[in-house]
């Protein structure tokens, strides 16, 4: 049940656009006012539980959106603090709590967003690492998302936004 919720959310998400990809587990959908929106699914998560959406501008300003979404249907998330982690180390500058909003409803989504420039670590991540996961302060995950089409999603956003940055790689 959870994974048709998660799945027709994404769907609805990314729908009504001529220019939607998919790269490996990640999805994209830009749009003609130059906004694109990426949908990175839950890694290893068989009733795919959350994701993680980035969300870009053509304006060179705005900063990158990243909202984790999962289902929580137990009410156990919302308000609970939460670390960024990838492949499960620590994002040194996005060290800070993220804690999730309230769900709509009951059993429903909860969300955690994050704003960051594009020079941020975590765009870093994206191409260095195999996964992103929030975890709570007893070592829970609310979700694992996987990153393994993310570099693609990226390119793919700059291509349409008319950039041609690529996130810095690992250093050599």
């Amino acid at each position: 049940m959870r994974r048709l919720s998660i799945a027709f959310l994404t769907t609805a998400l990314l729908a009504g656009s001529a220019t939607a990809e998919t790269f490996k587990d990640w999805q994209v959908n830009c749009d003609a006012s130059r906004q694109c929106r990426a949908i990175g699914l839950a890694a290893g998560d068989p009733d795919a539980r959350g994701y993680l959406g980035i969300h870009r501008s053509f304006e060179t300003s705005a900063p990158v959106e990243l909202r984790f979404a999962v289902a929580d249907p137990t009410g156990g998330l919302a308000g609970r603090p939460h670390v960024l982690l990838a492949d499960g180390k620590s994002i040194a500058s996005l060290a800070r709590p993220i804690t999730f909003s309230e769900p709509e409803e009951d059993g429903g989504l909860v969300e955690a967003t994050l704003a960051v420039d594009e020079t941020s670590n975590l765009l870093q991540a994206l191409r260095q690492h195999h996964s992103l996961q929030l975890q709570a302060a007893d070592g829970s995950l609310a979700v694992n998302v996987s990153l393994a089409g993310a570099t693609a999603a990226w390119l793919y956003m700059e291509e349409r936004l008319g950039r041609n940055a690529l996130p810095a790689g690992p250093a050599t």
